[in-house]
């Protein structure tokens, strides 16, 4: 960055450097006319010679500048956007381990689904602001501060003339970029809103796709689309405006300059070579304030990516998972107490799930929490975790309060089995390594045979190397179990939580995961949440919860004799059970070929199919490395630009006044050109002709201003409604086709639920930059080449 910003200051410097050389090649043209008048041939061609000796010196000064910037912009670039690179590199990596190290309760007043968005589209402003765009922004700065020192040293009357009207630049363009600030920030707010609905749909495509919410959820997507675009559009205008005024005070200080250098040259004698240099010196200054609004645009953009990005870098948890700071004692025997524990979470404030929770388990004993949803059950689980930490009392292990242990530590000791366990897109080893990171070959394989895993693992092709698809797709229900218990089980834990372990599984994957479950919690501390009561009865202790309290613990026998809210949940789920009977029985005179899911039969050939698409899996994983690598090699399919420009159709009118006006934008420098080549000749003039040209070209110069003005505004709100509604149009249309698609095509790898959020965020925006300002750039630069 040092480099680069050297550089930058070297090569933004050469410009006003170069407007010396220009005034004294100038008065030596000058002077070297006056001469050459009533002189004899002999002693012109003598002049002659002697100009073209110090024209030729001069060139020499012009080619060293002109390598010198070359080398000074090459390492200006490269140097900033390696640093950028770099950057945005650790602000990524910061930005996940901030996300990581953050607590549960945060998550849940937090918009999770916004968090990739923040990944992908946010660190790319970031990006942006701090790499080339930063560059040139040191690059101008440079141009201004020397062109103006070079006006004063050279002619500091006319320096400060044009410097009066300075304060209104920068006041004008401090006013803009805190204004596009906050634009920025609010686009990317819509934006993370739109992410996050994606997110959340893609997801859970599958239950989207089962109820038919494709429309609903498009309608919700095109929502937030709609209010990040009507951002877009007030950004795009504002940017464009404080470009205009920007080039407005600068032609407005042309003409000021020009007319008051004609003053000095009439009356203080000044030479041709100096106005001329401090005429260009501050002119470059000038303009490379104008240069600067896009760069100070993108910096602005970048800092108000940067406040949403760094409020989650800079936000300290309450419960930092990451903190070394705590005790880790030797030796854990696993005696769990609750003394008096109140708990309220804090997305839900006015509702207080636990009513001074009181309870002892003791090392090595298996206890089962029952009762009706929401009665705090789970909430007791997720304390035992330090999830939450409580208002009131104390959560204790082997006596010390686990706010004194270390919290990796702590969830070290335990090991979670869940009712939906999440597995991720990757091999079945991998998923059980997860569990503990050093874990060895050896133990994988001892913990799935503990798990009764190994034997379904070891009928697979790939066996442990078997891709198990984005959450665990292509695995049955009780495969999942299973190896997420392998994975729990790899820790060696202390504490053993089982949360709804089997209640979504049938009766043959019940009993299989059911066996497993009452192998390993031999010897560990054990907490159940069980709904299907028949798999607790052989439990230690069974403790009846109800609103927020304990107000039952005992066996299976003992709480059955004291007729309270276990004998109850007992007594409702027998009813349903002979339900249930009575429908089998009625299905007795079904044919035999017809199909019964209510039978074990109908069950074992759903879970043969779900063995047999892991086998079809099975079978790609030869193929799919294959792919990621052609994946990786190839070149994207070239897309017309004329394709793109047909999605804007509806918007041509757009176009059409966005371009007229980039074509007077880009033709205005050539007419200052024009109206330049004229002052040349004013000062060849007399006294009286000079006053009053000088006048007519300083008019000429704000006139030019006024136009640039009006001109940037239309371009920038055409162009920018164009770019913004093809956005809007491009995500639209991507996220309708994503949500047509069949499920066989969200297994595949390419297609993953982060993968489509980051090309719903990034790619439609890449496609407006060839549409929107780059397309009015491009008809500005045509226009000024032409």
């Amino acid at each position: 960055m040092l480099v680069g910003t050297i550089a930058a200051v070297a090569h933004g410097a050469a410009l006003p450097l170069m407007t010396i050389i220009f005034g004294d090649m100038t008065n030596s043209f000058v002077s070297e006319g006056k001469d050459t008048k009533n002189m004899s041939t002999a002693a012109e061609g003598n002049i002659t010679e002697s100009l073209q000796e110090q024209m030729t010196t001069f060139s020499y000064y012009y080619t060293g500048l002109g390598g010198g910037a070359l080398i000074a912009a090459y390492f200006q670039i490269s140097c900033w956007t390696l640093a950028a690179g770099r950057q945005s590199k650790k602000i990524r990596q910061n930005f996940f381990h901030a996300v990581l190290r953050q607590d549960i309760s945060w998550f849940d007043v937090s918009d999770a689904g916004q968090l990739n968005t923040r990944l992908s589209d946010d660190v790319s402003k970031i990006n942006d602001g701090i790499g080339e765009q930063l560059a040139m922004l040191f690059q101008y700065a440079a141009t201004f501060l020397t062109g103006f020192v070079i006006g004063f040293v050279k002619g500091w009357k006319l320096t400060l003339v044009v410097l009066a009207i300075s304060p209104l630049m920068g006041l004008s363009a401090a006013l803009w970029s805190k204004i596009m600030a906050a634009f920025t920030n609010q686009e990317l707010e819509a934006y993370a809103k739109a992410g996050a609905v994606a997110e959340e749909v893609l997801a859970a495509i599958r239950t989207v796709i089962a109820f038919g919410g494709q429309n609903k959820e498009i309608e919700r997507y095109e929502k937030n689309l709609e209010d990040a675009k009507n951002i877009g559009i007030k950004k795009a205008i504002t940017s464009n405006v404080s470009i205009g005024f920007a080039f407005l005070t600068i032609y407005s200080a042309y003409g000021l300059a020009f007319w008051y250098g004609t003053t000095l040259v009439i009356h203080e004698a000044f030479s041709t070579g100096d106005i001329l240099t401090v005429f260009f010196s501050v002119t470059f200054a000038a303009f490379s304030f104008g240069h600067a609004a896009p760069n100070i645009e993108a910096f602005s953009t970048a800092r108000g990516a940067a406040y949403s990005v760094f409020q989650i870098i800079d936000n300290e948890p309450k419960i930092d998972s990451f903190s070394t700071v705590g005790h880790k004692p030797d030796k854990i025997k696993g005696d769990i107490e609750f003394r008096n524990v109140k708990f309220t979470y804090p997305s839900r404030p006015n509702v207080q799930v636990l009513k001074g929770l009181n309870f002892k388990i003791q090392s090595g004993q298996s206890v089962a929490l029952v009762g009706s949803s929401g009665c705090g059950k789970s909430t007791t689980v997720q304390l035992i975790q330090r999830f939450y930490d409580p208002e009131e009392g104390s959560i204790s292990i082997d006596g010390r309060d686990i706010r004194n242990l270390n919290t990796r530590y702590l969830r070290e000791l335990i090991g979670v089995v869940s009712q939906e366990p999440v597995l991720f897109d990757t091999t079945i080893a991998e998923n059980i390594r997860y569990g503990r990171d050093d874990v060895t070959m050896m133990e994988i394989e001892q913990a799935t045979k503990q798990a009764n895993a190994y034997n379904f693992i070891m009928e697979l092709p790939d066996k442990f190397d078997t891709l198990v698809g984005e959450r665990g797709t292509q695995l049955s229900g009780g495969q999942k179990q299973r190896i997420a218990i392998a994975r729990a089980l790899v820790r060696n834990p202390k504490i053993l939580l089982l949360d709804e372990a089997t209640s979504a599984l049938d009766t043959e994957s019940e009993a299989i995961v059911q066996a497993a479950l009452d192998k390993v919690r031999t010897g560990r501390t054990t907490i159940i949440i069980a709904h299907r009561l028949s798999t607790i009865r052989n439990v230690d202790s069974i403790a009846g919860f109800n609103n927020g309290n304990i107000t039952e613990q005992g066996s299976h026998n003992e709480l059955m004799k004291r007729d309270g809210i276990y004998h109850k949940l007992v007594s409702m789920q027998a009813v349903e059970a002979a339900e249930d009977d009575d429908n089998e029985n009625r299905n007795d005179g079904v044919p035999e070929d017809t199909p019964d899911l209510n039978h074990s039969g109908g069950k074992l050939v759903r879970r043969l199919s779900s063995r047999k698409s892991v086998g079809r899996t099975s079978e790609k994983q030869d193929t799919q490395q294959e792919e990621k690598d052609k994946e990786m090699s190839d070149e994207p399919p070239p897309i017309s630009f004329f394709k793109i420009l047909k999605l804007n159709k509806p918007e041509w009118l757009y176009f059409v006044v966005g371009v007229i006006c980039a074509i007077i934008n880009g033709g205005t420098r050539p007419a200052f050109a024009i109206i330049f080549s004229r002052i040349i000749g004013v000062f060849a003039g007399q006294e009286d002709e000079i006053r009053s040209r000088s006048n007519l070209f300083s008019l000429m110069f704000v006139a030019l201003g006024g136009i640039s003005f009006v001109t940037f505004f239309l371009q920038g709100f055409t162009f920018g409604k164009a770019g913004e509604i093809l956005t809007k149009r491009l995500r639209l249309l991507t996220f309708k086709a994503m949500l047509r698609q069949e499920i066989g095509w969200f297994d595949d790898f390419k297609n993953s639920t982060g993968a489509l959020t980051t090309r719903l965020a990034s790619d439609a925006s890449k496609v407006q930059g060839a549409t929107g300002a780059r397309l009015a750039s491009l008809s500005q630069n045509i226009a000024n080449m032409g």
